[in-house]
């Protein structure tokens, strides 16, 4: 009976490990199947790159024969339109393929937005963006990643390929922001700040133009003059994710935020390929609750894709390969020009000027520039002149070349405050006969046009003709009473007294009991005088030698002899009664 039951359970193990060993075989080989496939797209994929590195190895050797035989020959130099990399012929070969160029931009961006030319920077590109929104900035729709090339912007916009990479940006008072275009590829061009909670950067300005051996360092913001209203600063733990504007702080914090931070500007050349390297990686990567993927750049033609492509660990930017030799051509439209644009820096939006000033100060202790530094110009395409853009007026802080203005205080150092309405005056030139004092005023009321705003400008202009003209009243007060001190002087000499001394007429001797006796007294003192010239004290020069000068003893003795002969009329003519002397 044991038996009969021992069979059947015998039979059911034997089925189990059957089925076993068929499963765990069919396992082994998917797995085996999987791992050829690995294997295989592992050996394509290095064929692919190995490929693309012994092309890109053939193009560099192939502009180094170039640019060697440009150097070698100066005819090809002088006439650089003939002069073509091989890279370019194939392309201007190649059936429908076309030139990098400013004129590719002009083409490309113009669905995008608008151009407009500009007296400092000639044709300049506007987004609709910038239009629609006073809150649109530059680089801010996008997000950053970290390649080979440093911090590369990778923006959301179909026209960031060539604002964000190549050329700079600029904010012109009454219009927005502009695009000026340029010819040098970069993963980003902005100035960058990091500490305590926050990271920031700014686009950096047209005269920021880079070279090769001095690079733009930490010295970027103070050197340029990017004020605290052109940067984006967003949280440490924000940085890697996509930017929103609820992660931007706003921008009335920035000028608090630049007192807490330091500038990490560090862009360079490295190896053929400008580099931004700005703040710490690793830094950024253990706070940033994004994790920062690391990618390795690829650059290649803007006609094949005008947005970044992800392969895997390749992130693909489109560029453009510029002709240099070229003519700068004329975008088919240009809705506006602007003779004389007013560049705005950044500061004049910041109402606390003790802020402002202080973080003006934390940007010039940061910045130690270079022994050699870079120019700050900006030659527009196909010129060679350096045209200088002008700045808007600051209405805080003091820039850095300029010196503190002189129009807000009096000479008793308190402010004088700018009247309501008045009209405008101009300038008034103080009189030869101002006092000293009053000439440092009237010289120092002309306000200082890149520091004041027109309306500032205009009450300042009015105040310093409203001091002039009180200084001409003081002037005229003060002949005036010149003019009655006079007056009373001679008055004093015709009655025989001397100025600031107590009158000496005969009345005053007399006396205090009535004014009968009084008259009689006077008429014997000057009696008494007339009659014995010899009383009078006329004295010598001999007498007071070595006491006073000649001319005074001579001036005294003609006095008292005027005063002898006033006795003398006084005698002939009845005198008439005199009030008392107080």
């Amino acid at each position: 009976m044991k038996r009969i039951l021992l069979l059947p359970l015998i039979a059911t193990l034997a089925v189990g490990l059957g089925s076993c060993q068929k499963q765990s075989s069919d396992t082994e080989r998917q797995a085996e199947i999987e791992r050829q496939v690995q294997e295989r797209l592992a050996a394509e994929r290095q064929a692919n790159d190995q490929q693309q590195m012994a092309q890109r190895q053939t193009d560099l050797e192939a502009r180094i024969e170039t640019l060697a035989a440009e150097r070698r020959s100066p005819a090809a130099t002088a006439n650089p339109e003939r002069a073509q990399s091989p890279v370019a012929e194939k392309a201007a070969a190649t059936p429908g393929a076309e030139q990098g160029s400013y004129s590719t931009f002009y083409r490309k961006l113009d669905p995008y937005g608008d151009w407009m030319e500009t007296g400092d920077y000639g044709y300049v590109f506007q987004p609709h963006q910038a239009t629609q929104s006073r809150d649109w900035r530059p680089y801010t729709q996008g997000h950053w990643v970290y390649t080979d090339a440093g911090w590369t912007w990778i923006s959301d916009e179909k026209f960031g390929w060539a604002t964000y990479h190549y050329g700079r940006w600029v904010q012109l008072r009454s219009v927005g922001w502009v695009w000026v275009p340029g010819d040098q590829w970069a993963p980003a061009w902005v100035s960058w700040r990091k500490g305590g909670d926050y990271v920031g950067w700014a686009p950096l300005p047209p005269e920021a133009q880079f070279d090769r051996q001095t690079g733009i360092r930490s010295w970027a913001d103070n050197y340029y003059d990017i004020g605290p209203d052109q940067y984006a600063f967003v949280r440490a733990n924000e940085f890697g994710s996509k930017l929103t504007l609820r992660a931007i702080v706003p921008t009335v914090r920035n000028v608090t935020i630049i007192n807490q931070t330091t500038n990490v500007t560090n862009i360079v050349y490295n190896n053929s390929v400008i580099v931004d390297r700005g703040p710490s990686y690793e830094d950024l990567r253990a706070r940033s609750q994004q994790p920062i993927e690391r990618f390795r750049l690829e650059r290649t033609s803007y006609q094949n894709s005008e947005v970044p492509v992800f392969r895997g660990e390749v992130v693909a930017l489109p560029t453009a390969d510029f002709n240099r030799g070229e003519r700068v051509a004329r975008p088919n439209r240009v809705v506006r020009t602007i003779e004389q644009p007013v560049v705005e820096r950044g500061w004049a939006g910041i109402k606390d000027t003790q802020a402002a000033q202080k973080a003006r100060a934390k940007m010039e202790s940061e910045s130690t520039p270079p022994p050699n530094p870079p120019p700050k110009r900006f030659v527009r395409p196909g010129q060679k002149t350096a045209v200088p853009p002008r700045p808007a007026p600051v209405r805080v802080g003091q820039p850095v070349s300029s010196p503190a203005p002189a129009i807000s205080m009096t000479p008793m150092g308190t402010p004088v405050p700018a009247p309501t309405a008045a009209p405008r005056v101009p300038r008034v030139t103080p009189a030869p006969t101002v006092k000293p004092s009053a000439t440092p005023v009237a010289e120092s009321v002309q306000p200082t046009e890149n520091v004041y705003s027109p309306k500032k400008a205009d009450r300042n202009r009015t105040e310093a003709a409203r001091l002039a003209q009180e200084e001409k009243q003081k002037e005229r007060q003060a002949a005036q009473e010149q003019r009655q001190a006079a007056r009373k002087k001679q008055l004093q000499d015709r009655r025989g007294q001397k100025p600031g001394r107590e009158k000496t007429s005969p009345t005053a001797t007399a006396s205090p009991k009535s004014t009968a006796t009084a008259i009689p007294s006077a008429t014997a003192t000057a009696t008494a005088t007339a009659s014995e010239p010899s009383t009078t004290p006329t004295p010598s020069p001999t007498a007071s030698a070595g006491k006073k000068e000649d001319a005074e003893e001579r001036r005294k003795a003609k006095r008292a002899e005027r005063r002898a002969q006033r006795n003398q009329d006084a005698l002939e003519t009845p005198p008439s009664p005199q009030p008392q002397q107080p």
